[in-house]
């Protein structure tokens, strides 16, 4: 483990830290804590904080094909597909293990109910890259939960129902941080903003004193979510959310995916160190998804047949340098860094 202090010239901010994984190369630097989650990015030799990375630092694994939820807002639609098999996820490892810090395991369904779901685990951490993944909680096992001790972190869905607390209390009583997924909508938004608060919407069935966090996630109208342009949340919703969202009132930490990002710095001003905590879309620049057929997309939200290129006979670096759909995707971001590049 090794202590650094960083300095940002524009701020003039230092930062201090312990890291035990680095890359570096001539144009930037990685550093990242693999027990706190804790990564900075910087330029450095005179070249300013990187655009985009040679290869991805994190990677938004779809091991799981299918699922039998069948959520109305699930943005993956009815595709019914073979999970990712051991071997495919194992490749993906053993070519980005240099580059990437952490790996979200994801796809369509619970990744704890993946057949090799504890392989999977152990496999990302023998090769120092930190897994982590979103479940819905439904069916969590006792030994699903040993395994995730494994994790840096697991978030539940907020479905609001008694496997949500019951799986919530399952990782929190082990000492697995522990954060709850909330989807933004204009049916959600009184909820969340309550939040932000300080009020406790879970009714005392959720333990805030160890929750690590929520993470809120901008609703995507598409899959089978694609008619539920209801759920679209009001500008007046996303201005009162923004507005609290640079002093909270809750007792744990707050977060936002980069497409909520995206909507909530048209609203608030942040401060310096909230700039440098943050970022806009990053699809195709410092992250990437792999479908479970192998297909490299810059985005999970994208076509995956449309922008979707098969590493079966490719690698990995080839498709993220070279393929026409991050080259794309990275020209839009840079001419316009707070647009979707996928709009739905």
């Amino acid at each position: 483990m090794e202590f650094r202090t960083l300095r940002d010239e524009d701020t003039k901010i230092e930062i201090l830290g312990y890291f035990d994984k680095h890359f570096k190369n001539d144009y930037y630097e990685l550093l990242f804590n693999t027990k706190t989650g804790f990564e900075i990015l910087r330029g450095i030799n005179g070249y300013p904080d990187p655009f985009s990375l040679v290869m991805p630092s994190m990677i938004d694994c779809g091991i799981m094909g299918h699922c039998k939820n069948r959520c109305e807002f699930c943005y993956q639609g009815d595709v019914q597909e073979p999970n990712m098999k051991l071997e495919d996820f194992k490749r993906i490892v053993d070519e980005c293990k240099q580059y990437t810090n952490q790996i979200a395991l994801g796809g369509r369904g619970d990744p704890n109910l993946h057949e090799n779901f504890k392989e999977i685990i152990e496999y990302a951490r023998e090769n120092n890259v930190v897994p982590n993944y979103t479940t819905s909680g439904i069916g969590l096992t006792d030994f699903q939960v040993e395994v995730s001790k494994l994790c840096g972190a697991v978030a539940v869905s907020d479905y609001q129902k008694d496997f949500t607390y019951q799986a919530l209390n399952m990782f929190m009583d082990v000492g697995i941080k522990t954060n709850i997924h909330l989807v933004f909508t204009r049916i959600s938004a009184e909820r969340s903003i309550n939040i932000l608060q300080g009020f406790d919407v879970w009714d005392k069935k959720v333990d805030l004193e160890r929750l690590n966090a929520v993470i809120f996630l901008l609703f995507k109208p598409q899959g089978r979510a694609k008619n539920l342009l209801h759920w679209i949340p009001k500008t007046s919703q996303l201005l009162q959310f923004s507005n609290l969202l640079r002093k909270p009132k809750c007792k744990f930490k707050v977060g936002l995916d980069s497409c909520m990002v995206n909507k909530t710095k048209k609203f608030v001003k942040f401060s310096p160190l909230q700039k440098m905590s943050i970022d806009t879309c990053e699809s195709g620049r410092m992250s990437v998804y792999v479908t479970p057929d192998m297909k490299l997309v810059p985005c999970s939200f994208a076509d995956h047949e449309k922008y979707g290129t098969s590493i079966r006979d490719k690698s990995i670096e080839e498709v993220w340098n070279n393929s026409s759909p991050f080259i794309i995707c990275r020209r839009q971001l840079r001419k316009y860094s707070d647009i979707c590049p996928y709009e739905f």
